[in-house]
C-alpha cells in the first residue's frame, strides 16, 4: 500500500485574536455629545495645524502611509466653519494626534459630517443648520430612512475614532510607514499576530494584505536568518518577534559580526495539554521532568488510569522545545519519543517523531498563546502545574511557574533612524505594549490603549458553507492540516468532526470527499500493519487483511487496445495515445488529433479537451492535467515569464468536459482543486472557498505549529 505523502507544510489552525473585542459599537449621528472623560480643547490650535507628534502639515507633506509625496498632499484638520473639519475622512483614517485640536462640539460636528456627505438629514435642528450653510451638503435623505451600510470602511473608522476621543478613550498607534518601507520581519508562529498586526496599523493594509506581505518562518529559523552567511542582506529580517532562541543561536549570536540586541516585550508560558477525558487535570514540574525524561511511564504513578503515557515531543530547535529545555528538563536527557512509521517510496518505512495528538493518553507541551488562540482541537485541556492552571493573570504574576520572556530582536549594526530601530523601540512603549495586551498576549508593561478599529472588526466573513452532499465530509491529511500524522473529518463548514491519529492512507492526499460512512484502507502508523477504518463509526473494520492481487499500471497500448472507439472516434492510431505524469502519482492518458488534445483517465473517463489549433508543441503553453473525479478535472496552464514578464498560472477547470470556472493565482495563489472546493495560499494561511467564491474557513498551516 503505498502513501501519496509528500514532506510539504502540514497542519493548519485558525487564528482568531483572543482578547479583543470583535463588535464594534453603534455610533449614532444626530447626538448633542457623547458623555465621558471629555477632550475638550480649551485654547483651539489655529485652523491645519496638528498635535506636536501628528501629521506634517509643512511643504514636505505625507500621504496616507507616512511617505512624502510630490503632490504636497496632506490631512488636514478643519475647524467650525470650515466647509470641511475632516476634509479626508473618504481615504484616510484620522489618528488622536490629529483629532486633538478639536472641541468637544467639533467633534460632534466631525461625526455629523461622515453622516452629512451621504445627504442625511438630522432630528437636531443646529445640525440641519451647520450642515445647509456648507457648499456641498444635499440633505435629501430623512434620518428614519437613512441606511448606514453606504459609509465606507474609513469613515466607519472615523466614526470609531471620534466617538473614542468624545468618551476619552485613547488608542494606540504607530508610525506610519509605506509598505515599500516597512522593515523585513520573521519571528515566531505564536508571534506572528503581532507583526500582522504592526503591519496593518503602520501601512493601513486590510487583513489579508498583510498576511501576504509579512510571514513568520520558525523560532530558531527567523533568530538564525539575521546572522545567517546563506542569507542575503537584502532578504535577512530587519526585526524578529520570537520566543527565546536555543543555545545554538545564542553561540552564534557571539561570532563577530554577529551581534544582535535582543530585549523582552512580553511573556508567555510552557503549558501542558491532554485530553478531556484524562482524569489527571494537574501535575507537579518535577512529576512532568520524569514523565520526560523516561521515568515516570504509567499514569497510575501520577494518580490517573493504568496507561502508558504517550509524552509527545516537539522538534528539536523549535520554540517549544527550547522552552522545555530551559524551563524544565535543565540539562536532564528525554526520553526517545514516539514514532510514527512514514512510507518513503525511496527509502522503504522511515521512523518519525510524532506530533501530539491529543489522545486519551497523550501528554503534549507548547506555548501558552499558541494553545490557546491558534490550536484548534476542542477537545484539550490545559494540565495545571504544581496546583496553578496557566492563565493571563497567572503569567503576568509568574505564580504559574514555567513563564519566560518573548523578544524583539535586531542586529547591532542597525541605523538608529531606520524603520526597523523604530519600530524595535516602540514596542516596549506604552502604544506597542498596548497593542500586545490587546491581542491576548501579557505584556511586560501595563499599556492599556483600545486597538484601532480596523484590527478590531473582521476582514472576513466565514459564515459560508462548502455544498457537500448530504451525510458527506472531507478528509484532510493531519500533516497538512494538524501537523499531526492522521486524517481529520470536516463538516461543510471545515469545523473538525474527528481526528483519526496515527494512521495514513493512500485515497487522502491531501483532501478527499467522501460518504460519512466510508470505509477505506489505512495503515496504522504505530505499528504498520494495514487494515479497513470506519469512518463514521471511528474504528478499525479489519486488520491486515488479504493482499489485493489487482495490479494496475499505465501502459499506452493497453489502453488503445481497450479502447478501440476512441481511437476510431478521433481517427488516430495506437501512437496518438500517449500518458503523461505530473508529479509521482498523477497521471492522465492523451490522444492527440489534428486540432485538440483529448485527455482520459486510467479506466478511460473522460476528463476534457484541450484545444490546439494545429499548433507543436513549441508553440503551445506548458500544460499539466488533472483528474478530480469522474464527472471533474482540470488544466494548469503556466507561463513562466521572463525578465519583463512575472509569469502567470490559470486553473481552468471541467465537469463533465465542459469548461466550468477558471481560476487565476490573484488574491492568493490556488493550491488545491476540489470538486466542491478550491484552496488558496496566503502566506502562512490555507483559506478554503467554495465555487461561489464565498470563503468557508481559513487554516495555519501545521507545519508552523511544530514551533
Amino acid at each position: 500500500m503505498k502513501k501519496r505523502y509528500a514532506v510539504t507544510l502540514a497542519a493548519a489552525l485558525v487564528l482568531s485574536l483572543a482578547g479583543c473585542h470583535t463588535q464594534e459599537s453603534k455610533i449614532h449621528p444626530d447626538e448633542t455629545t457623547v458623555q465621558g472623560t471629555g477632550t475638550d480643547q480649551e485654547s483651539p490650535a489655529q485652523p491645519d495645524q496638528g498635535a506636536e507628534d501628528g501629521p506634517d502639515l509643512g511643504d514636505g507633506s505625507k500621504k496616507d502611509d507616512g511617505t512624502q509625496t510630490d503632490d504636497k498632499t496632506v490631512h488636514k484638520v478643519g475647524r467650525h466653519g470650515d466647509d470641511y473639519i475632516l476634509p479626508d475622512a473618504l481615504t484616510h483614517v484620522y489618528t488622536q494626534s490629529e483629532l486633538a485640536v478639536l472641541t468637544r462640539e467639533e467633534l460632534r460636528l466631525a461625526r455629523n459630517e461622515i453622516y452629512a456627505r451621504h445627504g442625511r438629514q438630522f432630528n437636531s435642528d443646529d445640525l440641519n443648520q451647520y450642515f445647509s450653510q456648507r457648499p456641498w451638503y444635499q440633505g435629501t435623505i430623512s434620518p428614519d430612512r437613512f441606511d448606514d451600510s453606504v459609509l465606507g470602511q474609513n469613515e466607519r473608522d472615523n466614526l470609531k475614532a471620534i466617538q473614542d476621543m468624545e468618551t476619552g478613550k485613547t488608542v494606540c498607534e504607530i508610525p506610519k510607514i509605506g509598505t515599500e518601507e516597512f522593515p523585513r520581519i520573521d519571528g515566531s508562529t505564536a508571534t506572528l499576530p503581532i507583526s500582522q498586526a504592526m503591519y496593518r496599523m503602520a501601512t493601513g493594509a486590510s487583513g489579508m494584505e498583510a498576511e501576504s506581505a509579512i510571514t513568520h518562518g520558525k523560532t530558531t529559523q527567523a533568530w538564525m536568518s539575521m546572522v545567517a552567511e546563506y542569507v542575503s542582506p537584502e532578504r535577512r529580517p530587519e526585526l524578529v518577534i520570537a520566543y527565546e532562541p536555543g543555545e545554538q543561536v545564542l553561540e552564534a549570536f557571539k561570532e563577530p559580526g554577529n551581534e544582535v540586541i535582543m530585549k523582552p516585550i512580553g511573556r508567555d508560558a510552557l503549558v501542558f495539554l491532554a485530553n478531556q477525558s484524562n482524569p489527571v487535570h494537574s501535575l507537579t514540574g518535577s512529576q512532568i521532568a520524569d514523565i520526560y525524561s523516561g521515568k515516570i511511564t504509567n499514569w497510575k504513578v501520577v494518580g490517573g488510569k493504568d496507561r502508558k503515557i504517550q509524552a509527545f515531543q516537539r522538534p528539536a530547535e523549535s520554540g517549544s522545545q527550547n522552552l522545555m529545555d530551559k524551563l524544565v528538563m535543565k540539562g536532564r536527557k528525554m526520553a526517545e519519543a514516539p514514532v510514527d512509521l512514514i512510507i518513503s517510496d525511496m527509502e522503504g518505512l522511515l521512523e518519525e517523531v510524532s506530533a501530539y495528538d491529543g489522545t486519551g493518553d497523550a501528554l503534549g507541551y507548547s506555548v501558552y498563546y499558541y494553545a490557546r488562540n491558534m490550536y484548534r482541537k476542542p477537545e484539550l485541556a490545559f494540565m495545571a502545574v504544581d496546583g496553578v492552571m496557566p492563565s493571563s493573570e497567572t503569567i503576568r504574576s509568574k505564580s504559574y511557574p514555567f513563564v519566560n520572556d518573548f523578544y524583539a530582536g535586531i542586529r547591532a549594526d542597525t541605523p538608529k533612524d531606520s524603520k526597523a530601530y523604530e519600530l524595535f523601540e516602540w514596542l516596549t512603549g506604552e502604544d506597542g505594549q498596548s497593542l500586545i495586551n490587546g491581542l491576548g498576549y501579557v505584556g511586560i508593561g501595563d499599556g492599556a490603549k483600545e486597538l484601532p478599529g480596523n484590527l478590531l472588526a473582521p476582514d472576513e466573513d466565514f459564515t459560508a458553507a462548502i455544498p457537500l452532499p448530504e451525510g458527506h465530509v472531507v478528509l484532510a491529511d493531519g500533516r497538512y492540516l494538524f501537523g499531526e500524522q492522521g486524517v481529520g473529518v470536516f463538516d461543510s463548514h471545515m469545523n473538525l468532526l474527528q481526528f483519526i491519529g496515527h494512521v495514513d492512507c493512500d485515497d487522502v492526499n491531501r483532501f478527499l470527499e467522501c460518504s460519512r460512512d466510508a470505509v477505506l484502507p489505512m495503515m496504522d502508523t504505530i505499528t504498520g500493519g494495514y487494515g479497513h477504518y470506519s469512518i463514521g463509526k471511528n474504528q478499525w473494520a479489519d486488520r491486515e487483511p488479504e493482499e489485493d492481487d489487482t495490479y494496475s499500471y499505465w501502459d499506452e497500448e493497453a489502453f488503445a487496445e481497450s479502447h478501440p472507439e476512441l481511437l476510431q472516434k478521433y481517427g488516430v492510431t495506437a501512437e496518438d495515445v500517449k500518458v503523461r505524469f505530473y508529479g509521482e502519482y498523477a497521471g492522465v492518458f492523451v490522444i492527440t488529433d489534428q486540432h485538440a488534445e483529448h485527455y482520459y483517465g486510467l479506466d478511460g473517463t473522460f476528463l476534457l479537451d484541450y484545444e490546439t489549433g494545429g499548433k507543436g508543441e513549441e508553440e503551445l503553453p506548458s500544460r499539466y492535467v488533472y483528474g478530480i473525479d469522474d464527472h471533474m478535472a482540470y488544466v494548469e496552464i503556466v507561463d513562466y515569464g521572463d525578465g519583463n514578464n512575472p509569469g502567470s498560472v490559470q486553473y481552468h477547470i471541467y465537469k463533465d468536459g465542459r469548461l466550468m470556472r477558471t481560476l487565476t493565482d490573484e488574491g492568493g495563489d490556488v493550491s488545491d482543486i476540489e470538486t466542491h472546493f478550491y484552496t488558496r495560499s496566503n502566506g502562512n494561511y490555507l483559506y478554503f472557498y467554495n465555487y461561489q467564491d464565498e470563503l468557508c474557513a481559513k487554516f495555519l498551516y501545521g507545519y508552523y505549529g511544530n514551533d
